[in-house]
């Protein structure tokens, strides 16, 4: 797989996709968001647009912006709901997030040994990246550990060769966990699933190694705010 190198700033991301509205023309969106960040060089400005465009956004035929999912949801969600929605889609935006989730953070959780060495890590994205470049593998391991920890899995401490890595099991925003379990169903093109898939085996519970309990919480908050709907033991997309 590619490398993954580019790095998203937070507080630039709420900036910009703040200023996204469906229908709107995404050149013209481009253009806003330019002026938006004046301290920035104009090459980082577009490097932001096309990771936000890319990764955050869907477009129509005619180069609109569609009412996609990632968008519906966090038009609407709470602020802190949406800092957990942009840091779970930044995750998803690289397959290599979903790989070390399930060979190394999971495992150090399985066997309540959570330290992670970083030797670990790098052999990982080694393993998976199409590269003999040692600087592209140094900056992909970099934003993926800063990936890891920005949904909660990895609580690190230190920088560099010294740091420290420990896995953990994430406490998502309620939102996010529901925007997990809707796009979820989107790349199962499934209309519901099983709360037992919601609470455990889904793409929210194994992405975010929330346990159970958490996963249970955040499935009621999304049916009492209407953004699943719950029959039984089916959960769908309100």
């Amino acid at each position: 797989m590619k490398s993954w190198t580019r790095t998203l700033n937070l507080d630039d991301a709420h900036t910009l996709l703040a200023l996204a509205e469906p229908r709107m023309k995404v050149d013209a969106w481009a253009d806003l968001c330019y002026g938006q960040l004046p301290s920035l060089s104009m090459a980082r400005r577009r490097e932001l647009v096309r990771i936000l465009r890319d990764g955050y956004l869907d477009l129509t035929p005619d180069a609109c912006i569609a009412n996609g999912l990632f968008l519906r949801v966090y038009a609407k969600a709470p602020a802190m709901g949406q800092i957990d929605l942009v840091q779970v889609q930044w995750a998803l935006s690289h397959p290599l997030s979903r790989i070390a989730v399930s060979d190394l953070v999971r495992p150090a959780l399985d066997r309540n040994h959570l330290d992670i060495p970083l030797d670990d890590v790098e052999t990982l994205v080694g393993a998976h990246l199409n590269t003999d470049s040692g600087e592209s593998r140094r900056k992909t391991r970099t934003v993926l550990l800063g990936a890891l920890e920005g949904i909660g899995v990895l609580v690190t401490r230190g920088t560099g060769q010294h740091r420290a890595l420990r896995a953990s099991a994430a406490q998502p925003h309620p939102i996010a966990f529901g925007y997990l379990m809707l796009r979820d169903l989107v790349d199962r093109k499934a209309t519901s699933m099983t709360v037992d898939e919601a609470i455990r085996t889904g793409l929210a519970p194994t992405f975010t190694l929330c346990g159970e309990a958490w996963a249970e919480r955040c499935l009621q908050w999304n049916v009492d705010h209407g953004w699943l709907s719950r029959e039984g033991d089916e959960v769908s997309g309100a």
